[in-house]
């Protein structure tokens, strides 16, 4: 089995500061950004994504925002880069599409 690591969507929210949790640079971050969305994405990556729709970031654990287990597959930084990166561009893509 492959070693997996954890991706919250507050660590790729533009609304939250890095002391709330965001890991990703505020130019990479996207705005509420959705577990299916990490997971559509992650998996455009060949990253294996896992998702579990039940867990609460520690930090708001009151808010069941659920979390992306993917394969260790180099830095986990990049990966969620890439991850921020791709969700975006994925946005940019319906919008264009409703045009």
């Amino acid at each position: 089995m492959t070693e997996k690591m954890v991706i919250w969507p507050a660590y790729l929210a533009a609304g939250r500061t890095r002391k709330e949790g965001r890991k990703v640079s505020r130019k990479n971050a996207v705005k509420s950004p959705k577990v299916e969305e990490i997971e559509k994405v992650a998996r455009l990556l060949k990253l294996e994504p896992e998702v579990e729709i039940e867990k609460a970031y520690p930090k708001t654990q009151w808010e069941k925002s659920g979390r992306v287990l993917v394969s260790k597959g180099g830095r986990k930084g990049v990966i969620m880069a890439d991850i921020a990166i791709g969700i975006r561009a994925m946005r940019e893509k319906t919008k264009a599409a409703k045009h």
